[in-house]
């Protein structure tokens, strides 16, 4: 749908530049892509064939691109997919953040609970080195017996049992508890060790998933790009293929137009219309006659004043209102008002078989004759007049053999004896 409406308004807005071109006067007959029947139906064959191919490019492009536009698409999910991975893995990171803080807490305590346990350590390996060289003295010199053998009395003696009893308590504490010490030494020094393997394996894990997704998003986003950039191709192709279309219509039409013409404009005959004047209008060999019989001719074809004149010009000197007559039978294409050319008429000939426009301008009024009407040679459409780019009352008359467009028109004397 959205298709059509392009091409319409594009098809519109290049009516309107033609129709408001400066200086131009367009009609739809105003060009002849043909100028036979024959030549006509052939081009018209080909030139709808022509479409149908174009029409059938168009619409495998836009077929292709439907399919490059969901790839584009999908490319995006997944993209979004990707971008989705990646902020739960900033969240990860976050987590793994507060765990690594967490864990480098722990740490810290766990180190300054292994440095209290470190200097525990270190005092009773003192204080056990210390009983250790008294225990030794005693042994080496029996004074344990010499000190019980000493005892004043039997109080004395429990009291003296009592002091080696309880030495030797205190050292088999120590030694428990310097070996609970060492184990919890080396318990804080394995969870440690795992901690920081821990936190080696976290980080290198975040390391490897984040450059895997960066990597995965940047191979999808060069992808995207080039789908995108491809896409940008076709659309352009599209865009060429409608232009492409949209001219082949408006040849189409052209040649609908023409062939119309050629196959209700009759050849030249003799003058039957009960609207011939009675002035003398004798048709040549070529199947034209004198636009405006007994004027004079009072401007050439050719260059005049540094400039083309694209026909010539006839004035009737003594009769401001000299009839204009069809120099052959045809149709009226154009029946308009120009800024040069005033009031002008254009009428479509089959000239043996071929196309061929007459041009009549500066008439003084417009002419009753309407676009689309047939006229007979010699029918009277118009008055000699002054409008337009005028400096006289006059008739400028052209012949264009083909069909009538700017700038193709030929010398009238190749057709007519002025």
């Amino acid at each position: 749908m959205f298709k059509k409406i392009g091409m319409s308004m594009l098809l519109a807005f290049t009516l309107l530049a033609l129709m408001y071109s400066v200086g131009r006067v367009t009609s739809v007959y105003a060009t002849a892509p043909c100028t036979t029947l024959e030549e006509c139906r052939e081009l018209q064959r080909s030139t709808r064939d022509s479409i149908a191919e174009i029409m059938e490019e168009e619409e495998e492009v836009s077929d292709y691109i439907a399919e490059l536009h969901d790839e584009i698409s999908g490319l995006r999910d997944e993209i979004d997919g990707i971008e989705d991975r990646i902020n739960g893995l900033v969240f990860e990171v976050d987590d793994l953040a507060d765990d690594i803080a967490g864990l480098a807490d722990a740490t810290e305590l766990n180190l300054e609970i292994l440095r209290g346990i470190e200097g525990r350590i270190a005092i009773l390996l003192d204080e056990i080195s210390q009983r250790m060289r008294i225990v030794q003295r005693v042994n080496n010199t029996n004074s344990f017996l010499a000190v019980i053998s000493e005892a004043e009395n039997l109080a004395d003696f429990v009291r003296r049992a009592r002091t080696f009893y309880r030495f030797a308590t205190e050292d088999t504490e120590a030694l428990d508890e310097l070996v609970q010490l060492i184990e919890s030494q080396e318990n804080l020094l394995r969870e440690l060790e795992e901690q920081r393997d821990q936190f080696q394996q976290q980080t290198s894990r975040f390391e490897t998933l984040r450059n895997e997704l960066l990597e995965e998003q940047e191979n999808l986003e060069e992808d995207q790009i080039a789908l995108i950039e491809r896409e940008t191709e076709m659309q352009d192709r599209l865009y060429e293929i409608n232009i492409t279309l949209v001219d082949e219509e408006e040849l189409l039409g052209a040649i609908v137009a023409a062939e119309a013409i050629l196959a209700h404009t009759p050849p030249p005959a003799t003058m039957t219309s009960s609207n011939a004047v009675s002035l003398a209008q004798t048709p040549n060999s070529s199947g034209l006659a004198h636009p405006m019989p007994g004027s004079r001719v009072t401007s050439e074809f050719g260059p005049r004043g540094g400039r083309h004149h694209s026909g010539i010009d006839l004035a009737f000197v003594g009769n401001q209102s000299a009839p204009i007559l069809s120099s052959a039978a045809g149709t009226v294409t154009i029946n308009q008002w120009h800024n040069s050319l005033g009031w002008y008429m254009v009428i479509s000939h089959n000239i043996n078989g071929q196309r061929v426009d007459t041009l009549y301008a500066h008439l003084r009024y417009q002419s009753a004759v309407r676009v689309g009407s047939i006229v007979a040679q010699g029918d009277r459409i118009g008055t000699k007049g002054n409008t337009g780019n005028s400096s006289g009352a006059h008739l400028h008359f052209e012949v264009h053999p083909g069909g009538w467009a700017w700038g193709n028109s030929v010398n009238p004397r190749r057709w007519i004896n002025f």
